[in-house]
């Protein structure tokens, strides 16, 4: 590697983490000025939401803004080369445009396989603390009622199995009246009922209360009843009654999981569009990478300010274009891997062109 592209990776790397934490800081004061009265409200502390939520906050945002976060650094980083004559002097001395564009990939590769990881793995952890904080704390008090009702649990837990569940209180873990059949092909072979049913989430267990047990046999049934009985049901209240956004709570195999087990519910496409982002997102840090050097690499008057705002307004467009096009895949108008790559399906043309224009006016 030559002195050159150590040069460009290290600063194309130190530029994004500044910018970053720059956002990270400005966002976080902004959104606690804003969030304060419901901390208080809900009997929270700014003190509590610095500790548990907002370092899973920031993570959230990080991986979320990445792309946005890679387009702004090569800009400022490469207009501020362009505006000291370093460009020109290194395309000057015989490397091509497209040899200076070697080390921007490898800084946006490294960059985007971290955010891969991370969102495949880590980010669900994140996002767990983060919502269960936000849940706790920041609900608003018609959401915070919404989010505590009782609620029926009628669902498929497996292929053969199948559970019903009246009144069931995401907030004390408790049911009543569970009614729990299992199949053999078509055929009923065994039923579980109880006046009461409890999710001990310590211990990952149900616990059901004046059981009524009934074993299906060929020529006979067996009765049997008691005051308890634990079960391990292959599943957990959070995916029978799943949030809006679970989907962001589960590791990308878990996930597919999920969602191989949901398929034959409606409004499926929130989660799958969860999961075609986890890829699509760091993908878009190679497109962010090539259009920003593209644009960054022309002298004009006053250039690092004008290709600033030149892509401050690229940016926040393909955030808009991505939020436009989920809401139609959430209204089953588009399919979800359409809806989530579209945005770099187009974007990524558009850097086509703008690459191949300054490649020959090189």
């Amino acid at each position: 590697m030559k002195i050159i592209d150590r040069y460009i990776i290290r600063n194309f790397i130190v530029t994004f983490l500044f910018i970053t934490i720059s956002l990270q800081f400005l966002s976080v004061v902004i959104d606690i000025s804003q969030r304060m009265h419901r901390l208080e409200n809900n009997k929270g502390s700014i003190k509590e939401a610095l500790i548990f939520y907002y370092p899973f906050w920031s993570i959230w945002l990080i991986n979320t803004f990445s792309p946005i976060s890679v387009f702004l650094s090569v800009i400022f980083f490469t207009s501020k080369l362009t505006h000291n004559s370093e460009i020109t002097a290194i395309l000057s001395s015989g490397i091509s445009f497209r040899r200076l564009t070697i080390p921007y990939l490898l800084s946006a590769i490294i960059i985007g396989i971290v955010a891969l990881i991370i969102n495949y793995y880590f980010l669900p952890v994140a996002n767990k603390k983060k919502n269960q904080f936000h849940y706790q704390y920041m609900l608003s008090p018609r959401y915070k009622n919404k989010y505590e009702k009782n609620k029926t649990i009628s669902a498929k837990i497996s292929k053969n199995e199948y559970i019903f569940i009246r009144n069931f209180s995401k907030k004390e873990n408790i049911g009543k009246e569970c009614v729990y059949q299992k199949f053999y092909g078509k055929k009923l072979i065994y039923i579980l009922k109880s006046r009461t049913i409890f999710w001990s989430k310590k211990h990952r267990i149900y616990i059901l209360f004046d059981y009524k047990e009934t074993i299906i046999k060929k020529n006979h049934d067996f009765f049997f009843i008691g005051d308890y009985k634990i079960k391990k049901f292959p599943i957990t209240p959070e995916q029978l009654l799943p949030e809006e956004y679970i989907a962001e709570t589960m590791n990308i195999h878990e996930l597919k999981k999920f969602i191989d087990a949901e398929e034959n519910k409606k409004n499926m496409n929130m989660h799958l569009n969860e999961y075609y982002q986890r890829t699509s997102s760091p993908f878009s840090t190679l497109i962010f990478t090539i259009l920003g050097l593209s644009i960054s690499t022309k002298r004009k008057k006053g250039e690092i300010a004008y290709n600033m705002i030149i892509g401050m307004a690229l940016a926040f467009f393909y955030i808009f274009f991505i939020e436009i096009t989920k809401i139609y895949s959430n209204k089953d108008y588009i399919p979800s891997y359409l809806a989530v790559w579209l945005p770099n399906i187009i974007y990524g043309i558009i850097t086509l062109f703008f690459y191949w224009n300054r490649c020959i006016n090189h």
